[in-house]
């Protein structure tokens, strides 16, 4: 009995963390590593039976590229919308600072509605809030930036803009390759059984 409430709660805690990994990748933060170390640990506690070792191989250069190619996507954004090198790190900041700031404030107003409204309510209450704050954010970071330089606000708005569409593609790509880890991650564990012990 004590042995099915431990497993039971240990693919909660899997489930939960492959759940947060995605959420980070949303708004710019090391989901896809999150995501990698739940499966090297899962992969350890059976014995690296239900998730091979090749496997592991796979998912941690998919996170390597993804978290990688991250910052390298809002930067070319960023750089095409007329912005400098360090409009691109601020960028990174101010996605990071305004993916927290609306995460902390406006989820836990809106967690009622995930609570209530099951997968979409849940979307809706704990995904998107930290996601639009962090494009939110990197918008507003590289505008206000690219205004201290001395731009013109046509010049500043079209680098906000920049910054903007690299986010959203940066988000968006390591989104889908995310949901693929966590693809391959359970067809793994489907396709191998029941762990033993």
């Amino acid at each position: 009995m004590l042995t099915t409430v431990l497993v039971v709660l240990g693919y909660i805690v899997f489930g939960v963390v492959l759940l947060l990994g995605l959420t980070a990748t949303a708004v710019g933060l090391p989901g896809t590593t999150l995501i990698f170390l739940d499966a090297l640990v899962y992969a350890a506690i059976t014995h690296w039976e239900r998730v091979p070792w090749p496997v592991l191989v796979v998912l941690g250069i998919m996170a390597i590229i993804a978290e990688s190619s991250d910052s390298l996507i809002a930067a070319m954004g960023a750089k095409a919308g007329g912005g400098s090198n360090r409009t691109s790190a601020v960028v990174v900041i101010g996605t990071i600072v305004g993916a927290v700031v609306a995460g902390a404030i406006i989820s836990p107003a809106l967690s009622l509605l995930g609570l209530a409204g099951g997968p979409g309510g849940f979307v809706i209450g704990v995904l998107l809030p930290p996601l639009a704050g962090g494009v939110t954010g990197g918008f507003l970071a590289a505008y206000y930036y690219e205004k201290r330089t001395g731009k013109e606000h046509e010049d500043a708005l079209r680098a906000g803009w920049g910054a903007f569409f690299g986010r959203m593609a940066a988000g968006l790509i390591k989104g889908l390759v995310g949901c693929l880890m966590i693809a391959i991650l359970i067809y793994c564990i489907c396709a191998c059984g029941p762990a033993g012990g």
